[in-house]
């Protein structure tokens, strides 16, 4: 029969063994948590993540016509373990989409961060469908007049909420095109799906 020292100690063991093999457990939990960090920065972007933008030019389109539009990031974006993920002051491109129900909808584009750019990594030959039509990058959290419908109007300097809802890689390359001042990511509209493709009138057929 155990007498009550013998079962303490029993006890007292199992609470030890626990207790070990919770520490063995946590350099992997710790890895996992920071699995995008380097040492020096995030490699992704989580989706879930809030971003608050600030719009720097006014916002005013009826079409999908993929031009970028720039904004700032208007506070500091922190990992889940409490790292600095985007700072603030950072550079946001801003694009115009199509969702599924055909409404014109503001999406975020990419971020550069510490001189690193964040966006959707997507195969060369095959940008659209992983990101861009009919998915977004990062929803707007909050009603925020103009930015869904036939028609975008957005004033400058209006604050938008973001939420990621696609992970942003580290050092995706900008294959947009410059024309008459303005940047356009123009190729999400070769091979795309084209249920929604806008003609020469930019209406969808």
């Amino acid at each position: 029969m155990m007498t009550g020292s013998s079962g303490f100690l029993g006890r007292a063991n199992i609470v030890r063994g626990l207790a070990a093999a919770l520490l063995l457990c946590m350099p992997s939990l710790v890895s996992a948590q920071n699995r995008y960090w380097d040492g020096t920065r995030f490699t992704r972007l989580q989706p879930g993540m809030n971003i608050s933008v600030r719009t720097n030019e006014a916002i005013g389109t009826s079409a999908t016509d993929y031009r970028i539009f720039n904004g700032t990031v208007a506070e500091d974006v922190r990992g889940d373990d409490g790292r600095l993920a985007i700072p603030r002051g950072s550079t946001v491109e801003l694009i115009i989409r199509r969702n599924r129900n055909n409404e014109l909808v503001l999406d975020m584009e990419s971020v550069v961060a510490n001189g690193q750019r964040y966006a959707v990594k997507t195969d060369s030959e095959r940008v659209v469908g992983t990101s861009g039509f009919d998915t977004a990058i990062g929803s707007i959290v909050g009603a925020i007049a103009g930015v869904r419908g036939p028609n975008i109007r957005i004033e400058r300097n209006t604050l938008l909420n973001f939420r990621l809802e696609s992970p942003l890689d580290i050092g995706v390359q900008d294959r947009g095109v410059t024309r008459d001042g303005y940047h356009y990511h123009d190729y999400y509209g070769r091979g795309r799906d084209d249920r929604y493709r806008d003609d020469g009138d930019r209406n969808p057929r």
